[in-house]
């Protein structure tokens, strides 16, 4: 496992730069417990169930971690109102829809959960980068790092501290001037957004809560790399200027 960041909370630097704690310096998590913090309570949310039922019980067999429940989505877990959330919040980012992760983010920030939110992606992406640097996150932890890295992860994690995979900062630089990958979804808010519709308009067409297609909107510009409506939209021309 290659874990490049590991800071106290504040703006997400990889080990070694003046900004990580002296002791860290030039250290990786080389020894998954070197830094096991007291028993941490966790919940999973997204992704597929069986995947996710099989990684709730993988972790619930390391000592030190108790795995609280699992959750179809950030909607299923805020309406389960439990009375002690979990210390951490392990969200799978490999969803059919590629914003779909990043609105459940949103949907959980928003509400001010009190749970870490950690993201669980097979590999880092430009999104997924974005979407920890913009909300904060505790961090991202790879599906490809053993059960007793993640454990050892999640315990630093549950301290405060954030802990990235090695190489976040260029993630997403290949892919820079590919052309936007979209889902229908986002697809269709960016059509209505080039139209000049506002968030209350598009929720209205699509049938969604307003805060849902506030989610879906910060995705988006996330995604395309852009501002405010006035580049979305310039972005979408450019994007149809070939389409019949």
């Amino acid at each position: 496992m290659s874990l490049a960041a590991v800071v106290p909370p504040g703006p997400l630097v990889a080990a070694g730069t003046t900004s990580a704690p002296s002791k860290l310096r030039g250290r990786r998590l080389s020894d998954p417990f070197a830094f096991l913090s007291p028993t941490v309570t966790l919940a999973l949310v997204g992704g597929q169930c069986l995947l996710r039922e099989a990684t709730a019980s993988l972790l619930a067999a390391q000592d030190g971690l108790i795995v609280l429940g699992t959750f179809k989505s950030a909607a299923h877990f805020l309406a389960a109102g439990m009375d002690h959330p979990p210390a951490v919040l392990l969200l799978d980012c490999d969803e059919d829809d590629p914003g779909g992760f990043a609105s459940a983010v949103g949907v959980l920030s928003s509400a001010r959960v009190e749970s870490k939110i950690v993201l669980l992606c097979q590999e880092v992406r430009e999104e997924v980068v974005r979407c920890a640097i913009e909300h904060r996150v505790g961090g991202v932890i790879l599906k490809s790092y053993s059960t007793k890295d993640i454990r050892a992860a999640i315990s630093y994690m549950a301290t405060g501290r954030t802990v990235m995979p090695g190489g976040w900062q260029r993630a997403g630089v290949a892919r820079a001037r590919e052309k936007p990958r979209l889902s229908p979804r986002h697809r269709q808010i960016l059509a209505l957004i080039a139209q000049g519709r506002r968030n209350e308009e598009i929720a209205t067409e699509l049938e969604l809560s307003s805060n849902t297609i506030k989610f879906h909107v910060r995705a988006l510009y996330s995604r395309l790399g852009v501002r405010n409506r006035v580049e979305a939209a310039r972005q979408y021309a450019q994007m149809t200027s070939g389409e019949d």
